[in-house]
């Protein structure tokens, strides 16, 4: 009874305290419009649609005197924009700003909700397009949020991923490298792309201040939205200090990707971005407020979807996809990625619609939630199998269940596996400098010649992340035969920069070219474990293979500075 009592008592003064807590605000003047809740005021320019002042604790302006937070893309930014107060309470209060690109034939509504009780401002974005209108360019699109870098000096991406940031002074006294990339005064190397990352398991990024203890964060409850899946990298954070938040990310992405969705958009056709939180702390030290923004990104990802929305694009009746994946041969797929994108194209490359994942368990078991009602094609890879698995016809209903009990996969096979060099996991995983952080002129380190010899080279020693310099990497290898048919050899790419040309040599004869490559800007921008993934085939005679020592070549013939191949997996089998 007496811990009933204590039990009552705590819950009625959450109650209380909550019901203490202040009603959300909304000033207007000429030019501005004000949002407060009980953490933050903030102030927006309603002609460009920025957000103009961050007001927190103690501090004025967070942002600083040329600080903003803004949307821009291809052809067109904010400004200028319409202001529409959308609805208002005591516990949320919703604005947008609504522009239509003359330029690119998109109209843009962004919108804004503060509520009680959060110390933040959560922002979304809906891009239409009419088929009335002239196609419309829907390019890369990014939110971002310039502030005070008094009180913003150090990058968080990840727990790996850190790093202060040097100041704009610093910057201009540096050499200029390439794009946002700078050789300091002291010989070191800044870019912004060290900061880029995967999606995939990570929901928060932002930036704190070594001294201030100040932090802004970017929470992501959902990565529905966004551009690519799960193999696809983003921009998060870089000196300015400027925070980023992409609603579609064109970073990583190859410029020979099979699907056109980054092409004119001429249908009908409309899309929600987000929300997502900007999130403001305050802690003892840049560790603190990085541990209390995942503590917070934890409760946004379980309040998905959030009930407090209110746009018809935006549904609260969702379902969920469940099902195993178990190989033809036996076992089941353990431990890998399962995507529901739309049908018909190279999932990776999508972003005009949704995209779902998650991962299969010991079991080959696996359940995606929250899933907009729709039609969905479901795509899975993973085993160390260099191909993926694909069904269509996935309808997913309203507060309903799709069980595709269970779904049998027959990878492709070519014969007889000879050898495999790397684990298909769409990275460079387990090759040499593969487990380096990102690092501007890595790139450099590769040799341009070497000999692996199967049973007895190391990939993490002798098998390096990229192939960057013009040269062969010789696969020496012994076979018994005979064979009588074709041989296939298997090249998954992890990425591609600056359109390499790879000739396939079979015991010096021509076995086939990989060409076409594309440029994914992978190698000259930091990225270590892969860009955009392509699955490549040679199919040559078996007839080339010796009974005995074999060495296929992989000839480096054509590369530009800063460019070359990064290997997933390589495969040789024959009938």
């Amino acid at each position: 009874m007496y811990l009933f009592k204590i039990f009552l008592a705590a819950a009625l003064l959450t109650v209380f305290c909550t019901s203490l807590a202040q009603d959300v605000q909304l000033k207007e003047t000429p030019e501005n419009v004000i949002l407060k809740n009980e953490y933050l005021t903030v102030t927006f320019n309603k002609v460009k649609g920025e957000i103009r002042e961050i007001k927190y604790d103690k501090y004025a302006n967070i942002l600083g005197d040329n600080g903003a937070g803004y949307l821009m893309g291809p052809k067109f930014s904010m400004n200028p924009s319409v202001y529409k107060l959308i609805r208002k309470s005591p516990d949320l209060i919703e604005i947008a700003f609504d522009h239509f690109g003359t330029k690119n034939n998109l109209r843009y509504t962004l919108h804004y909700i503060i509520r009680k009780n959060t110390s933040g401002i959560y922002c979304f974005l809906v891009v239409n397009h009419k088929a009335s209108n002239p196609p419309g360019e829907y390019g890369q699109t990014r939110w971002g949020l310039r502030a005070d870098e008094r009180y913003f000096d150090y990058h968080l991406v990840r727990d790996s991923i850190q790093g202060p940031m040097p100041s704009k002074s610093d910057l201009s006294d540096g050499d200029k490298v390439q794009d946002w990339t700078f050789k300091m005064a002291d010989g070191t190397i800044y870019t912004k792309y060290n900061y880029a990352d995967y999606i995939e398991g990570r929901h928060v990024h932002g930036m704190a201040g070594e001294k201030s203890g100040l932090g802004l964060f970017v929470i992501q409850a959902s990565h529905e939205y966004l551009n690519g899946g799960p193999t696809k990298q983003y921009q998060n954070v870089h000196s300015g200090p400027f925070l980023i938040n992409m609603f579609k990310c064109g970073h990583f992405l190859s410029d020979i990707r099979l699907d056109k969705t980054d092409g004119p958009v001429a249908e009908d056709w409309t899309k929600i971005h987000g929300p997502f939180l900007l999130y403001v702390n305050k802690g003892k030290n840049v560790t603190d407020a990085w541990n209390d923004a995942k503590k917070q990104s934890v409760k946004e990802i379980n309040q998905w979807p959030y009930s407090w929305m209110n746009h018809r694009e935006y549904p609260l009746n969702r379902g969920i996809v469940r099902g195993t994946i178990v190989l033809k041969s036996g076992p089941a797929l353990a431990n890998s990625m399962v995507v529901l994108a739309a049908p018909g194209s190279d999932w990776q490359s999508q972003s005009k619609d949704y995209i779902f994942y998650t991962k299969t368990d010991q079991n080959g078991n696996f359940e995606v939630k929250n899933v907009r009602p729709g039609n969905y094609t479901l795509y899975a890879y993973g085993g160390n199998l260099l191909d993926q698995y694909v069904k269509n016809d996935i309808v997913v209903k309203p507060d309903s269940v799709t069980n595709l009990e269970k779904q049998v996969w027959e990878p492709q096979w070519n014969g007889q596996t000879l050898w495999q060099i790397g684990r298909a996991d769409r990275r460079t995983t387990g090759f040499k400098l593969a487990d380096q952080k990102r690092d501007y002129g890595l790139f450099e380190k590769p040799v341009a010649d070497l000999n692996f010899v199967i049973g007895k080279s190391k990939e993490a020693e002798d098998w390096y992340y990229a192939q960057t310099k013009r040269g062969s990497w010789n696969i020496e290898f012994d076979t018994r035969g005979p064979f009588t048919g074709d041989a296939t050899l298997t090249i998954d790419i992890a990425g591609a920069a600056r359109w390499p040309i790879v000739e396939v040599w079979v015991n010096n004869t021509k076995a086939g070219v990989l060409d076409g490559l594309g440029n994914d800007a992978s190698v000259y921008r930091s990225a270590v474990a892969g860009g955009y993934y392509q699955h490549r085939q040679i199919v040559f005679p078996s007839s080339f293979l010796n009974q005995g020592k074999n060495i296929i070549s992989l000839k480096l013939a054509k590369v530009n500075p800063k460019g070359g191949v990064m290997y997933d997996a390589i495969k040789l089998e024959s009938h």
